[in-house]
């Protein structure tokens, strides 16, 4: 089936930042496929469930976040959020999570418990990259692939070549490495500094186990499972721009 596009676009300019929201419906068809770009001037999901944007927007995987709505399995938007101006990576993401609450009616809340997590601690021989002197565009880490991939924020990632990261703290890393191995990465490294990271995982990886081994050989990071905080993001309220 043929996607079709309605004419529900919609954009709403703020007064702080002078940041503009972009949603756009778009029904029909049966391949899901997300397709997620960034510059320092915008963040855009195309043919995206609100579910996986909301998991990007605050930096959890998708399936972390409990209680969505049936219509939000079955019908995908474009989302743009697009600035005057370059701001960081984190800034993007708040300005998200504000379209999220204007325009699709989000009201949610955190949950935390114990679980199990990984323990992210530094191994015997760490080969890490110490980043190049910061310029004024590129000052924010964000991890992302240099070769396709397909689906950067939902929870079937299936990542090839290598993925890669400019001026990444052992933090940024962990918190990277929660959206793909599905549980929390609490980082015990004790090594602080900014990286430029490269992980190779050869043609085809996905999945926590093969997730960690690429990060392992590629890093000499070491991980252990024990247990600590999880958090859950728990859907009180959304609902669809200009739900018929």
């Amino acid at each position: 089936m043929r996607w079709a596009v309605c004419a529900v676009m919609m954009a709403v300019a703020l007064g702080q930042g002078g940041a503009q929201f972009d949603v756009g419906r778009v029904r029909g068809g049966s391949i899901y496929k997300v397709a997620v770009s960034r510059t320092p001037e915008q963040l855009a999901f195309g043919a995206t469930r609100v579910g996986d944007i909301i998991a990007f927007a605050y930096g959890l995987p998708a399936d972390r976040v409990d209680r969505q709505p049936q219509w939000m399995y079955n019908t995908f938007f474009d989302v743009a959020v697009t600035t005057p101006g370059p701001v960081s990576l984190p800034e993007q993401k708040v300005l998200l999570q504000k379209l999220l609450e204007e325009r699709f009616g989000l009201v949610a809340h955190k949950l935390t418990q114990n679980g199990w997590v990984y323990a992210m601690t530094a191994g015997p021989n760490v080969t890490l990259a110490p980043t190049k002197e910061l310029d004024t565009t590129d000052g924010v880490a964000e991890f992302l692939p240099q070769r396709p991939v397909q689906n950067l924020v939902g929870a079937s990632n299936t990542l090839s070549g290598f993925v890669g990261a400019k001026h990444a703290s052992m933090g940024d890393l962990a918190a990277w490495m929660y959206t793909q191995v599905k549980r929390p990465v609490i980082d015990k490294t004790g090594i602080t500094g900014l990286f430029d990271i490269e992980i190779s995982g050869g043609p085809s990886w996905g999945g926590a186990e093969q997730t960690i081994s690429a990060v392992r050989k590629s890093t000499g990071l070491e991980f252990k499972v024990e247990l600590g905080p999880v958090e859950t993001l728990i859907i009180d309220r959304a609902e669809p721009p200009n739900a018929e």
